[in-house]
């Protein structure tokens, strides 16, 4: 994959990398710039400070992990569980219901790509969590996954070492992953 362009509908092909090739994880981080900047822009739409705009975002989150279920790592199931039970419970907190399911994804999506997206995800949820309204619920926000950052980096780097050329199914996880939020949050946010 590196060394080359790769297409993806609707966004620039990814650039060719030059020099030393990096790590997994920064190649993984160069690849998907382009969709995770698509996604932020898109969840961007959601007033946190809005009861109602941030129902829609709780909504969109557990529709995204529900859809994505089916492609989890067994390692994954626990902490991705319990984000959707949190979900859940935010949701009920506001008298919400969850969304219906989204269509069920085609082909199968690399698991080790997909936990990069949703555990990265989690990086960013203190920052969120400021901006959420007074007295809103925030159990999702709120929640620390049992398995660390750290912990996925050795993942992808153990991935690397035992074949450096097979990038190109866990970037591809990672971006039907972020497609899937982005698909997503479209629509939502702008009725949000």
């Amino acid at each position: 994959m590196f060394g080359q362009t790769a297409e993806t509908p609707g966004r620039a092909a990814t650039p060719p990398i030059d020099g030393p090739v990096p790590s997994v994880h920064l190649r993984l981080k160069q690849a998907t710039r382009l969709d995770h900047e698509t996604v932020d822009q898109a969840m961007s739409g959601f007033d946190l400070t809005d009861r109602d705009a941030y129902g829609a975002f709780l909504q969109l989150n557990h529709t995204a992990m529900i859809a994505l279920r089916p492609h989890w790592r067994a390692a994954d199931a626990v902490d991705f569980d319990a984000l959707v039970e949190a979900l859940a419970a935010d949701l009920a907190a506001l008298g919400l219901r969850p969304s219906p399911p989204a269509d069920p994804l085609a082909g199968r999506i690399d698991g080790l790509g997909l936990s990069y997206v949703v555990r990265g995800s989690r990086l960013g949820s203190r920052i969120l969590r400021r901006r959420v309204g007074p007295g809103l619920p925030t159990a999702y926000l709120d929640l620390r996954l049992g398995e660390p950052w750290a912990r996925l980096l050795d993942q992808l780097t153990a991935r690397g070492t035992a074949d450096p050329d097979d990038t190109t199914a866990l970037i591809a996880g990672a971006r039907a992953t972020f497609a899937v939020y982005e698909r997503l949050a479209r629509p939502m946010a702008a009725a949000a």
